[in-house]
């Protein structure tokens, strides 16, 4: 019986296993695909070289990059000397006359995740049953990743949840970052005067101004209720962080219109910054949500009326 599958990484594996016996290719990867690059998520070379040491390497990701950009839902070169998408990329004539075959991995919502590629160095011309199984693996992955990406975020508002945070706790250990602890001020109120459904729906525009705050390298969490966390891994200026907060303060106070009623709310925000000390992620997170407490009462001591005068 196989192992259970209970990670990207372990549906890949399942995948290339199940493919190298299937398609006979010499070389198998699948691979991530985004904005900022590639990685390799699980290979198979069938001459026993390490992906690392693999002269093929740079060629996949390159040719990677075409399957996601052409609209056929299977990218077939039989040789990529005669085919003018790959005739002119970088190691082409050095590799020689090799084959490519490459298809996209979606999630349901038909966002492009990656590819699932082979290379040969005979064309691979694939019958109904071998592409239906392709085809089928692909869809697997995509399916992995709609459950992966549930597990990990928000379902009201599509951010990142604590369990993201668990993760990344543990994969960016040895990485900088700082970090902004967002709370909404008197939220309670707005569930106690016009319910918890309006109280969802004013969630979901503070994160979507929340997004457009942020770029799309840092990490934006849903803490908990009517708390928020962002992540930055490369930004541990003070003055710097100091703008974004105010940037994302004065956000907040833009008035709110749900369901015809204008909505007036504020935050109060807690910073904390590695500065190269090597503080984990989670002590700055604690650090940064006791820097909000902090603000949080001063400003209700500041708020609270003075005693009359006898």
């Amino acid at each position: 019986m196989s192992s259970p599958t209970r990670s990207l990484e372990d549906a890949a594996d399942h995948i290339i296993d199940n493919l190298k016996h299937f398609l006979q290719a010499d070389t198998l990867i699948v691979m991530e695909i985004d904005d900022t690059g590639s990685r390799i998520i699980r290979a198979f070379d069938r001459h026993e070289n390490t992906i690392q040491d693999n002269p093929l390497l740079p060629l996949l990701k390159c040719y990677s990059s075409l399957v996601l950009k052409q609209s056929a839902h299977l990218l077939s070169i039989p040789n990529i000397l005669d085919d003018q998408r790959t005739a002119s990329l970088p190691f082409a004539k050095q590799l020689g006359a090799l084959s490519f075959v490459g298809i996209p991995v979606k999630t349901a919502d038909q966002q492009l995740y990656g590819a699932i590629c082979a290379i040969h160095s005979k064309p691979l011309l694939l019958d109904e049953r071998q592409l239906g199984f392709l085809e089928s693996m692909a869809v697997f992955l995509g399916y992995i990743l709609d459950l992966e990406n549930a597990s990990v975020t928000d379902s009201l508002t599509g951010l990142y949840n604590r369990r993201y945070l668990s993760d990344l706790y543990q994969s960016c250990s040895d990485k900088q970052f700082s970090v902004i602890f967002i709370d909404i001020d008197d939220f309670k109120e707005v569930n106690d005067s016009f319910g918890h459904d309006f109280g969802d729906l004013l969630l979901l525009q503070i994160a979507a101004r929340l997004k457009q705050s942020v770029r799309k390298t840092d990490i934006l969490v849903r803490y908990g209720g009517d708390e928020f966390l962002i992540c930055f891994q490369h930004l541990v200026d003070n003055h710097d962080i100091d703008i974004v907060a105010g940037k994302i303060k004065e956000s907040i106070k833009e008035p709110f219109i749900i369901n015809g009623k204008t909505i007036h709310i504020s935050a109060s925000i807690g910073i904390s910054a590695t500065h190269g000390t090597g503080t984990s992620l989670k002590n700055l997170i604690s650090d940064a949500d006791l820097a909000m407490y902090g603000i949080k009462q001063n400003e209700k001591t500041f708020e609270k009326p003075l005693p009359a005068r006898k």
